[in-house]
């Protein structure tokens, strides 16, 4: 199964990868998919709907610890 190793993960921010606030890099390390997925997908909802965009990108990034301090990097 896809999603087999999902639950292992922690999800957080990703300071090595980041670009903006590491969020969507972050994601993109928990789902096991390449950041470039992930930011593609947040640019057509500021497309689609930029308020919930924004907002679910914000909460997300003040919300969320980096994986560093989570000690994510350390198990990979």
């Amino acid at each position: 199964d896809y999603f087999d190793g999902v639950g292992e993960r922690e999800l957080g921010l990703d300071p090595q990868n980041k670009k903006l606030g590491g969020v969507c890099a972050g994601v993109a390390h928990y789902l096991d998919v390449p950041s470039l997925f992930v930011r593609v997908g947040a640019v057509v909802g500021l497309c689609l709907i930029p308020e919930a965009t924004l907002i679910a990108y914000g909460v997300a990034y003040l919300i969320l610890d980096d994986l560093e301090d989570q000690g994510e990097y350390l198990s990979d």
